[in-house]
């Protein structure tokens, strides 16, 4: 996966992520005057990530023995 980062029309810089085949996966939801501080978003972005949770509707996923499940990407 890969972290792009480009301009908007309003010359804010902005992020996604993209998926190996070109799917954009997740966005940044602001932009900022600085191109550094889109930077610095994307880095806090993946130290966030960096052992997820994955949750449905129901709370943690589980197996079918109902423990908890840690899907790690």
């Amino acid at each position: 996966m890969v972290f792009h980062i480009y301009q908007d029309i309003r010359n804010e810089w902005r992020w996604y992520l993209a998926a190996p085949n070109g799917v954009k996966l997740a966005t940044g939801t602001e932009g900022y005057a600085r191109r550094g501080d889109c930077v610095l978003a994307i880095k806090r972005m993946r130290e966030a990530v960096a052992a997820p949770m994955m949750y449905d509707n129901f709370g943690p996923l589980s197996n079918v023995t109902g423990a908890a499940t840690v899907v790690n990407f």
